[in-house]
């Protein structure tokens, strides 16, 4: 557990002796959600490709997909010694379930447990995926979802937000996300699901377009095609599926141009392929996959299984998805799940100052912990957090600003070592001191010339970052020479 999550902790310790004795224990339960398993909430409209997307990130086919609404439930994927199913009911209790054929979360959990489908509030999916070291990821139901009415369970606690989209999101689509997806883009990573179906260019211009529309909520939208990526680290595709392939890549070109046009249109068209196994490369590649195919092993007859899932997933953009995933939720869980801590302490300070007014009573524990949570937000570590969203609305392109201060604001948001950080690689602690406190006052005064609000806000948060870098560059005791290069956390080797 890191320094952030260490205070937040901290904070609540010392804090639940002084409320009553409910008040603690929803202290208590802040506390020990810092001490879990970081957890990514994948979230999004219905349909959007959400389920075959967690799919891919946990590496088993188990979340149900298909066309329509498929996630009726919210589901933690964890990982553990053996696969296994818990179905938690909402008065705490778990019943064991099998999963079905495949490994696949079942259907109708309700009725196989001999439960309401609304006693059940969330299932425990236990895998041995390596995907999952270190990481929860929770799926939720779509957003709009007709089992939910209420609303999209689970996942408001969650310490970052994987955010799927669908061609046609707009700002509205966004209100109903849960947890951290709510909060900004600073720990929210936004994809354009289903990109195979929104162009022929892969989704790449569509996600460009989402990021500059939505970008001051979700950040830059990466294109993903999940059922790709899904079939590719799954292991679902087989070399029979290949040899299905081998005899498409073999039919009569004319025909087989005109089939690719429309799924309808493949299975019925006059193929050398029985329809059943052309109905399963459907399910496993789409059009997209089957193009693709074909034409890999048009170029190399003798391509097999690990070819065609290496150019499955090369098209798919998991891998950028992966690398942004770890670049900006893996490497920052202790800011993010502090973060959330802190918010979460927030919240609960406001619903007992809200029920301490209402009821007229005086005991002050609604001050209590809102105090205590701004206390925690007022530490400079998380001015991080500020120029992290900064950075993700620079990256959509939601902000305008010019290109070089673009690239320093992202060189500034990065995990580099301060001299890195201030583009003054190699330099010692005391140039960069000082390069730090020219560039705050810069940026203080850019902020504060007629800038508009959302570059003024920008500029406050540079600005911090500057004197904060400065602060920890000069407090260091024991001075070393001018030249020193600079470690990751300041000091000097």
């Amino acid at each position: 557990m890191g320094p952030l999550r260490s205070a937040v902790v901290a904070t609540c310790r010392a804090l639940s002796p002084r409320v009553s004795l409910p008040s603690a224990d929803a202290v208590e339960a802040i506390a020990d959600r810092m001490l879990a398993t970081p957890s990514l909430v994948v979230a999004g409209p219905v349909s959007s490709g959400k389920s075959t997307l967690v799919n891919a990130l946990v590496g088993r086919r188990v979340a149900p997909t298909g066309a329509g609404e498929c996630t009726g439930l919210t589901a933690h994927y964890v990982r553990g010694p053996a696969d296994r199913l818990d179905v938690v009911l909402v008065d705490g209790t778990r019943r064991p379930l099998p999963l079905a054929a495949g490994g696949r979360v079942p259907a109708a959990v309700g009725d196989r447990l001999g439960v309401r489908p609304e006693d059940v509030d969330h299932l425990v999916v236990t895998l041995t995926s390596a995907a999952l070291d270190g990481l929860t990821v929770i799926d939720t139901p779509g957003t709009g979802s007709a089992r939910r009415p209420g609303g999209v369970s689970g996942g408001a606690h969650a310490d970052t937000a994987l955010v799927v989209l669908p061609a046609t999101a707009h700002a509205g689509d966004l209100d109903a996300l849960p947890g951290p997806a709510a909060h900004g883009p600073a720990g929210v990573v936004a994809v354009l699901g289903r990109a195979d179906t929104v162009g022929p260019d892969d989704g790449r211009d569509l996600a460009v377009e989402l990021g500059r529309r939505l970008g001051d909520r979700v950040g830059p939208v990466t294109p993903v095609i999940g059922l790709l990526a899904e079939t590719a680290v799954t292991g679902a595709l087989r070399a029979e599926d290949v040899g299905a392939l081998r005899v498409l890549a073999g039919a009569d070109p004319a025909v087989l141009e005109v089939a690719l046009l429309d799924a309808e249109l493949f299975t019925t068209a006059e193929l050398p392929l029985p329809v059943e196994a052309r109905a399963r490369l459907l399910e496993l590649l789409d059009l997209r996959g089957l193009a693709l195919g074909i034409a890999l092993l048009r170029a190399d007859a003798a391509a097999g299984v690990g070819e065609l899932c290496d150019a499955l997933l090369a098209a798919s953009g998991l891998a950028t998805l992966v690398r942004r995933l770890h670049d900006e939720v893996r490497t920052r869980t202790d800011l993010h799940a502090a973060t959330a801590g802190v918010r979460d302490l927030a919240a609960l300070g406001e619903a007992l100052g809200r029920t301490e007014a209402q009821d007229g009573g005086g005991r002050g524990e609604g001050t209590r912990v809102a105090d205590a949570a701004a206390a925690l937000a007022r530490r400079e570590a998380f001015t991080e957090r500020a120029l992290l969203a900064a950075r993700a609305r620079l990256w959509a392109g939601a902000l305008g600003l010019p290109a070089e201060l673009l690239d320093e604001v992202d060189r500034l948001a990065s995990a580099a070592p301060p001299d890195v950080r201030a583009g003054r690689p190699g330099a010692g602690r005391v140039e960069v001191a000082g390069h730090a406190a020219r560039r705050a006052a810069w940026w203080r005064a850019y902020g504060s010339w007629g800038s508009p609000r959302r570059i003024a806000d920008l500029a406050h948060v540079v600005h911090r970052t500057y004197v904060g870098m400065w602060q920890d560059l000069t407090a260091q005791p024991g001075g070393p020479a001018e030249r020193s290069p600079i470690r990751s956390n300041g000091a000097p080797p």
